[in-house]
């Protein structure tokens, strides 16, 4: 499966945004399961998506004094799913498509690691199987 592809045609997001998206939201998994369960599983991700650095810095970025302090969001309550609004918030993506990237992460996700890592990770991060 291609997340960064999919990602974009489903909402409908420039190529670039999308590659950024996926790194980001890959990160955060990463980032959750080393702190929810260990240094070795999230590994297993990191080792799985190479190219999971890359996508991470295909963000785009603001030019300098494009963005008006009135323009900033505001800081996200703490908690997984808060964590997942925001990453979504950055690049404008309505909280309401987070079901529709969980899903797609999950595909992912499934289409790289084993079944067993797969499940471990949903477990850890309960926000990539909440619905709507």
């Amino acid at each position: 499966m291609n997340i960064v592809e999919a990602l974009s045609l489903q909402l409908k997001l420039p190529e670039n945004a999308a590659r950024g998206l996926a790194g980001q939201l890959l990160g955060l998994i990463e980032d959750t399961v080393r702190e929810k369960v260990s240094f070795g599983v999230a590994s297993r991700i990191r080792d799985a998506v190479p190219e999971m650095i890359s996508w991470q810095t295909a963000a785009p970025t603001l030019a300098p004094g494009s963005l008006h302090i009135n323009e900033l969001p505001l800081p996200t309550p703490a908690g997984d799913a808060a964590e997942f609004d925001g990453l979504l918030e950055r690049f404008r993506i309505p909280p309401a498509e987070m079901a529709l990237v969980a899903s797609l992460a999950l595909q992912f996700l499934s289409s790289r690691l084993d079944p067993a890592t797969l499940a471990v990770i949903a477990q850890a991060v309960p926000a990539l199987t909440r619905r709507p």
